[in-house]
């Protein structure tokens, strides 16, 4: 009786579009980094030395929209429920090709044209990581950027950048409220380095 009983109930949820194998949704949001530093809007005069900026390269782990975290040392994880809106180093370029030119230092040219002057800053994503095993919880983002003259690739000047910002809660967003933080200021370094070195190798 217990069986049939059993059995009427789940044909009948089945019957209704309620199925027991039917799987779970899970909404997904998507976040973006869209931060600049504050107060770079200079427009550089003519004949300003010409800088082409590259999509930034990036680590394999963060080449993808995932949003990765750590709790334990050496351990990965990824939030289910939270995302990037494109890969970090897409969200980035956009962002530093922006910081440099407002620098007024540099003339920003189309990164897929030829270069036959001037310089290029290549750069590549090491690190997008919210950081629970600090205390706080940090938001860790750490580029690698190079500068070489346009006109025969040589290397100018190399350096592994980096900042951080502690998150005001554990959770994704407040990780993402960090991320731009530390956005805006690793941008204002990377600009740093570019028209420095550019200065030094002119002399």
């Amino acid at each position: 009786m217990r069986a049939a009983l059993a059995f009427g109930l789940a044909a009948a949820a089945l019957s209704a579009g309620c199925s027991v194998f039917a799987p779970v949704r899970v909404d997904t949001t998507s976040y973006v980094l869209d931060k600049v530093p504050a107060g770079v809007n200079a427009t550089a005069p003519a004949g300003s030395p010409v800088l082409s900026v590259p999509v930034p390269d990036a680590a394999p782990l963060y080449a993808t929209r995932q949003m990765a975290y750590s709790t334990e040392p050496h351990q990965i994880g990824h939030f289910n429920e939270s995302e990037w809106a494109l890969p970090p180093a897409q969200m980035i370029h956009p962002l530093l090709v922006g910081t440099l030119r407002g620098t007024g230092r540099f003339t920003v040219a189309d990164p897929a044209a030829p270069v036959r002057g001037g310089f290029v800053l290549r750069t590549e994503v090491l690190e997008v990581l919210q950081d629970f095993t600090a205390q706080p919880a940090l938001f860790r983002l750490r580029m690698r950027v190079s500068l070489e003259r346009g006109a025969d690739h040589a290397l100018v000047a190399a350096r592994e950048l980096s900042a951080t910002e502690p998150l005001r809660e554990n959770t994704a967003r407040a990780g993402v409220a960090a991320g731009n933080e530390a956005t805006g200021k690793l941008l204002r370094d990377v600009a740093a380095f570019a028209v420095e070195n550019a200065q030094r190798s002119a002399r």
